[in-house]
C-alpha cells in the first residue's frame, strides 16, 4: 500500500516536472497578480493623453529649435550697389573705400539682419543661444523636482502656460538684449516641458506601446511640420507669437487631463489614484467590477510597499539617483552621455545655414529622415523581441561615427559640397534615436520615486551640450575639419560607455520604490 502510494506520488511528481513551458506559462498568467501596467490601455483617454503629447511635441520642438531661423546668419551680397560675396569681400571693400550700407540675402528675416548683426557681429546673436540655453537648463533642474514632488500635471499647466507668456513677450523685444532675456525665461518653462511631457505620457500609455508610440509622437515629425510653420511666420517676431499660441494650447490640453495614477500611488494617495483609474476605465468604456476587484489588491500591494519604504513622507532628491554603486555608474552614463548627443545635434543645426539648398527644405529632410527611422524602429521593436533599447543606441552611434568621420576626411581633403548635406542629415537622424532610446532607458530603469529627477538630470545635463554648440564652429576659422572631429571623439565616448555601463531594459516592469537603506552607499544618510 505504501508502495503503491509512493508510485502514485512519485508519478504525479514526474508529471508536474514534465509539463510543457506552455502549461507552465499559463498557469503563472492565471496566478500572477496584475499590476498598475495592466491597467493602461490603447484607447479613448490614451487618445487623449497622445493629442496632448503631440501638442507638447510641437511646442517643444518649436521653443528649443527657434533659433536655428530666428539666429541663421544671412550672406552678404553687396554694399552700396557694388556686388560682393561674403564678408571677406566686405571688410575688404569696406577697407578701400568709405562706409557703405550691406546689401544681404537671407531665407527668413533673423535676429541678425533685422538689428543688422553681421559677419563678426554676427557672433553676438549665436553667443545668445548660449544665455537662452541656460533658461532651459535651470527649468529642467527646476521643473523635474517640482514635478516630483507636486504632481507631473500641475508641472506641466506651469511650464506651458509660462511659456506662452514669455514666448508672447519677446515677440515685441526692441533690441538684442531684451529679445535674450525675454527668451532665457521662455527656456525656463521650455525646460519644464520637455522634462515632464514624456514621463507623463510614459505613466499614461500600455508597456508594450511605449516605443512605437515614442518614436511616432516625438520631435521628428514636428521637425517637418516646424519649417513649413518659419516659412508661412517668415520672421522671428510672427513665429514667436505662432509657439506662444501652440503653448497656451498645449495647456488647455493638459488641463482636460488627470494626474498620473502612478505618481499618486507612489505618493501614497491611494483614495486618489482609485478614483482617477475608475474614471480612466470608465472613459475608455472597460469598466467592470471585477475590474474594481483587481484594482484593490494592486492598490493595496502598493499601499503595503509604500509603508514598509517610509513611514514618513519622504522628499527625493537628486543624490537619490547616485544611491547605489550600479545607479551611480549609471546615471553618470547617460548625462554625459545625453551631453555629448545634443552638443552633436545642436553644433550641427545651428551651422545649417552654410549647407547647401534651402534652409526650410534641408530642416525638414531631416526632420522626415529622423521620423522614417523612428517608424523603420518603432516596427522593429514591435516585432523583434531581441531588438532593445541598447542595441538601438549602438546601431545609431555607429551610423552616426561614420557620417562624421566621412565628413571630417572629406573637409580634411579640401572638398566641399553636397556631401556635407547629406552628411548632417544622416548624422542629426541617427541621433534621434539616441535620444528616444536614452530617454525611454532612463523611465524604464529608475523606480517612479526618482523616475521624474533622473529625466530632469540627463534633460539638465543636455542642455550643457547645447549651451556651448553654437561656439563649436569657431574653431573652423582654423580648419573646417576640426569640429567634425571633436563631433566624433564625443560619439566614440559615449558608444563605449554605454555599451559598458547600461543594461537592456526593453519589457521591463516599472518599479516604483528606490532599493532598500541596507543596499545603499550612504545608508541612513540619504
Amino acid at each position: 500500500m505504501s508502495s503503491t502510494s509512493s508510485s502514485s506520488s512519485s508519478s504525479m511528481e514526474e508529471e508536474k516536472f514534465l509539463e510543457t513551458p506552455k502549461q507552465l506559462e499559463l498557469m503563472t498568467e492565471e496566478k500572477r497578480i496584475p499590476n498598475l501596467d495592466d491597467f493602461m490601455t490603447l484607447r479613448w483617454y490614451c487618445m487623449l493623453v497622445l493629442v496632448m503629447a503631440e501638442l507638447t511635441a510641437f511646442t517643444a520642438t518649436a521653443s528649443s529649435k527657434v533659433m536655428v531661423f530666428a539666429g541663421a546668419n544671412p550672406s552678404v551680397v553687396g554694399c552700396g550697389g557694388v556686388p560682393l560675396n561674403g564678408c571677406h569681400e566686405l571688410t575688404a571693400f569696406r577697407n578701400e573705400t568709405n562706409q557703405c550700407v550691406p546689401e544681404l540675402k537671407y531665407q527668413f528675416k533673423s535676429v541678425q539682419v533685422e538689428f543688422n548683426y553681421i559677419c563678426e557681429e554676427a557672433k553676438k546673436v549665436k553667443n545668445t543661444i548660449t544665455v537662452q540655453t541656460f533658461g532651459v537648463l535651470v527649468g529642467a533642474a527646476i521643473f523635474g523636482q517640482v514635478s516630483d514632488t507636486f504632481g507631473r500635471r500641475r508641472a506641466l499647466l506651469i511650464s506651458t502656460f509660462g511659456n506662452g507668456i514669455f514666448n508672447w513677450i519677446s515677440a515685441y523685444s526692441p533690441d538684442l538684449f531684451w529679445f535674450m532675456v525675454w527668451r532665457t525665461l521662455a527656456g525656463v518653462f521650455t525646460g519644464g516641458i520637455t522634462v515632464v511631457q514624456m514621463v507623463f505620457m510614459v505613466e499614461n500609455i500600455p508597456r508594450k506601446d511605449r516605443m512605437w508610440i515614442q518614436n511616432s509622437i516625438t520631435w521628428s515629425p514636428n521637425l517637418i511640420l516646424f519649417p513649413f510653420v518659419a516659412w508661412l511666420c517668415h520672421d522671428w517676431r510672427t513665429m514667436s507669437v505662432v509657439i506662444a499660441a501652440a503653448s497656451i494650447a498645449t495647456f488647455l490640453a493638459v488641463f482636460l487631463l488627470e494626474e498620473s495614477p502612478r505618481w499618486l500611488v507612489q505618493k501614497g494617495r491611494l483614495e486618489e489614484a482609485r478614483r482617477i483609474l475608475v474614471k480612466i476605465r470608465k472613459t475608455d468604456r472597460l469598466y467592470s467590477e471585477e475590474f474594481e476587484k483587481q484594482l484593490d489588491e494592486v492598490l493595496q500591494i502598493e499601499s503595503e510597499k509604500h509603508a514598509k519604504s517610509s513611514k514618513k513622507t519622504k522628499k527625493y532628491t537628486f543624490i537619490h539617483l547616485f544611491c547605489t554603486w550600479k545607479m551611480m555608474a549609471q546615471s553618470l552614463t547617460f548625462i554625459t552621455g545625453i551631453t555629448c548627443t545634443t552638443f552633436i545635434v545642436y553644433s550641427l543645426m545651428y551651422n545649417m545655414e552654410k549647407l547647401s539648398g534651402s534652409l526650410y527644405w534641408n530642416l525638414a529632410i531631416m526632420g522626415a529622415s529622423r521620423w522614417i527611422i523612428n517608424i523603420l524602429v518603432s516596427i522593429a521593436d514591435y516585432r523583434l523581441p531581441w531588438f532593445g533599447r541598447k542595441m538601438i543606441n549602438q546601431i545609431a552611434m555607429i551610423f552616426t561615427l561614420l557620417a562624421l568621420c566621412i565628413m571630417a576626411i572629406y573637409l580634411y581633403l579640401g572638398f566641399n559640397g553636397q556631401l556635407m548635406s547629406i552628411g548632417t542629415v544622416a548624422a542629426v537622424a541617427m541621433c534621434s534615436q539616441l535620444f528616444i532610446a536614452k530617454y525611454m532607458m532612463v523611465n524604464e530603469l529608475y523606480p517612479t520615486a526618482v523616475r521624474n529627477l533622473a529625466v530632469s538630470a540627463v534633460s539638465t545635463m543636455s542642455r550643457i551640450g547645447s549651451m556651448f554648440s553654437p561656439q563649436l564652429f569657431y574653431l573652423s576659422d582654423y580648419a573646417e575639419w576640426i569640429p567634425y572631429a571633436v563631433l566624433f571623439s564625443c560619439q566614440l565616448y559615449d558608444f563605449i560607455v554605454l555599451s559598458i555601463f547600461l543594461p537592456e531594459t526593453k519589457g521591463v516592469v516599472l518599479e516604483n520604490h528606490l532599493p532598500p537603506k541596507n543596499k545603499r552607499i550612504f545608508g541612513k544618510r540619504t
